[in-house]
């Protein structure tokens, strides 16, 4: 599978549902009428006098930017929390002119409104979970793309047709930018979703695949381990057995062929994926903080997680580093010492 911000992937994938008749209709209109009410001081006082007659909460109006598809959301979202106050508003003829007084909504296209936004509504809180700073989110990105598909947008009978539309280009847009039709069993991504104890049983996917996927994590644990191990000569002795007396030796060995446990036996104990895909240890602090505690007991399994958790799924809190670090260091501070720089990053970060 491609290697791409989720955030980006899901972005596209929504602003071609978007684009959608009668979505994209319904979009205008309500671009239009915030725009009135953004442009005319009036209007905006009217509004808040009727949000209190209303007893409506006083938020302003949100106006989007067609590049991002959240604010489309919440310009929605605004406006169906607002509906009756921004009606009332452009119904009164002291306050709003006759021309101006078809800016408000249809009936259809409040209804594709409450449809979109009820749609997009998980949308927004997948992208949120995925673009947090401070958790690993390469495991969780698959698991959530493929409930999301399965459960949420999975087509019902009491569906408006915007609402089928909707989801069945939600569905289809996913299945083609992450490629969920395709044998996912050796990407990255699922290979972090084995590593994470919150999604290891892999509930969405078959045992065949399931097998095909553990197998994968096992290879990348060994290979790892490999690596990792220094080379040693089984032949060669060291310092402290070159002195030493025979007997001495002899003595050890036959310690060790008393203590020692059956050589299949032992290592079918240490099936370290077996023992982890069994283990019911509850994830508390999410997957970074479990392996810390569990380091000791899947030592091999442990350095792919260590691989794969410091991947981010997403390019978004780099994003915001570049764009902070932008509004720092502009032209009117550009006597800025790096250090100083460093401190303001830091202290807009936090």
């Amino acid at each position: 599978m491609r290697r791409a911000s989720v955030v980006r992937g899901t972005r596209y994938s929504i602003n071609a549902a978007l684009k959608t008749d009668p979505i994209c209709q319904c979009i205008a209109a309500a671009r239009r009428l915030v725009g009135h009410f953004k442009k005319s001081t009036k209007a905006t006082t009217a509004l808040t006098h009727k949000q209190k007659q209303q007893n409506v909460a006083e938020h302003k109006l949100i106006q989007d930017v067609s590049t991002r598809w959240n604010s489309t959301y919440f310009m929605l979202e605004r406006l169906l929390e607002q509906r009756w106050p921004v009606t009332a508003v452009l119904s009164d003829p002291e306050i709003t002119k006759r021309s101006e007084r078809g800016l408000d909504l249809t009936t259809a296209h409040w209804l594709t409104a409450d449809d979109t936004v009820a749609v997009l509504k998980p949308m927004i809180t997948l992208t949120e979970l995925l673009s947090q700073d401070l958790n690993a989110s390469l495991s969780a990105t698959l698991p959530m793309l493929i409930n999301m598909k399965r459960r949420h947008l999975v087509l019902r009978n009491e569906d408006s047709p915007t609402t089928k539309a909707l989801k069945t280009e939600l569905a289809k847009e996913i299945d083609t930018r992450w490629q969920l039709t395709e044998n996912i069993t050796t990407s990255i991504y699922i290979q972090a979703a084995v590593l994470d104890p919150r999604f290891k049983s892999l509930s969405f996917f078959d045992q065949h695949e399931r097998e095909d996927a553990y197998s994968t994590v096992s290879d990348l644990a060994e290979s790892l381990s490999t690596e990792a191990a220094p080379e040693s000569d089984h032949d060669s002795i060291s310092p402290a057995e070159e002195g030493e007396p025979e007997p001495k030796k002899e003595k050890q060995a036959e310690i060790s062929m008393l203590m020692a446990i059956d050589e299949e036996e032992h290592a079918e104990e240490k099936d370290e994926l077996k023992m982890y895909l069994a283990d019911k240890t509850k994830v508390h602090s999410g997957p970074l903080a479990w392996w810390q505690k569990n380091e000791h007991r899947y030592p091999k399994l442990a350095k792919a997680a260590k691989r794969l958790h410091c991947i981010p799924s997403t390019s978004t809190p780099s994003e915001r580093i570049f764009s902070k670090a932008g509004f720092i260091v502009n032209k009117s501070r550009s006597s800025l010492l790096p250090n100083n720089v460093d401190k303001l990053c830091s202290s807009h970060i936090i």
